[in-house]
C-alpha cells in the first residue's frame, strides 16, 4: 500500500510539473511542437513511475499519413499510455470538460489537442476543418468513441462523432484496443495499482471491395473488431514490444 501511495504521489507531481512546463512552453512557442514534446516526456514518465509493463502490437497497421485512432476507454491511464506507445505525432479529440481541467487542460490545448462542445454544432464543424488540417500534416487524431470511461469494464455504445469525422474527411480509421487501464486505476480509487498494460493496433476499417462505409457502418465495424480482438496481455514478449 505504501508503494502505491508513493507511486501515485510521484505521478501527481510529475503531471503538475509537466503541465506547468507545457503551459509556459506554449506561451513562448508559436507551434505545438515544444508543448507536445513535453507531454510525450510526461507520458513516458507517467508509465515508468507507475511501474507498469506495456506491450504494443500492430504498429505496422498505422498508415503512413494522418489517421483517426478509435480506442476503447478504461481509465485516466489511457491518455499517457497512447502518447507513450504510438511513435508518431498523436493528438486527442476530447470532450470539452477535459479541456477545462485547471492547468492540465490548458497544457493539453497548447500541445495541439482539440476539445469539442457536443452541444455546439458550429464548434463541431470548426473542429472538422482543424482536424482535417492536422491529419493532412500526418498527425494521428485519437478519439474515444464511447465518449467517457467505462465504469464496468464493458465496451460502451459508440457515439457517432468519430465516424462522422472519418466519413467527412475520408481518412483511414484505425481501431485500437487498450487493456489494463481499469486494473491500473480502478473506478472510485485514488491510488494506482500494479497492472499489465497493452496497446493493440488493428487493421484500418475498410468496406468490401473498397466501398466507402457509412457513418453507422464504420461505427458498427469498429466496435465489432475491438470486441472480437483477442487479448494481447498474456502473450510471449517476442510477439510485442514494451514501451
Amino acid at each position: 500500500m505504501i508503494l502505491r501511495i508513493v507511486r501515485s504521489v510521484a505521478i501527481l507531481l510529475l503531471t503538475a510539473a509537466c503541465a506547468l512546463t507545457a503551459c509556459a512552453a506554449g506561451l513562448i512557442s508559436r507551434t505545438d511542437r515544444l508543448p507536445s514534446g513535453i507531454m510525450r516526456w510526461w507520458a513516458k514518465g507517467f508509465i515508468a513511475l507507475g511501474g507498469w509493463h506495456v506491450r504494443v502490437e500492430g504498429l505496422g497497421h498505422l498508415p503512413p499519413g494522418g489517421a483517426i485512432l478509435a480506442a476503447n476507454h478504461q481509465s485516466l491511464v489511457d491518455i499517457p499510455l497512447l502518447i507513450a506507445a504510438i511513435p508518431r505525432q498523436v493528438r486527442f479529440l476530447a470532450k470539452q470538460e477535459l479541456g477545462r481541467v485547471p492547468v492540465f487542460g490548458y497544457a493539453m490545448r497548447k500541445a495541439g489537442n482539440l476539445f469539442v462542445d457536443r452541444d455546439d454544432a458550429r464548434d463541431a464543424l470548426h473542429l472538422v476543418r482543424v482536424a482535417a488540417d492536422r491529419m493532412e500534416r500526418g498527425q494521428m487524431m485519437v478519439i474515444f468513441p464511447e465518449g467517457t470511461r467505462s465504469r464496468d469494464g464493458e465496451l460502451g455504445e459508440f457515439k457517432p462523432g468519430a465516424f462522422y469525422l472519418a466519413r467527412k474527411i475520408m481518412c483511414p480509421l484505425v481501431p485500437v484496443v487498450l487493456e489494463g487501464g481499469r486494473e491500473a486505476l480502478p473506478p472510485g480509487t485514488r491510488f494506482f495499482r500494479p497492472a499489465r498494460l497493452a496497446v493493440r493496433v488493428l487493421a484500418p476499417v475498410t468496406g468490401d471491395g473498397g466501398r466507402p462505409l457509412s457513418r453507422d457502418e464504420l461505427a458498427a465495424e469498429t466496435r465489432k473488431r475491438i470486441l472480437s480482438a483477442p487479448s494481447a496481455k498474456g502473450r510471449s514478449s517476442r510477439k510485442g514490444a514494451p514501451v
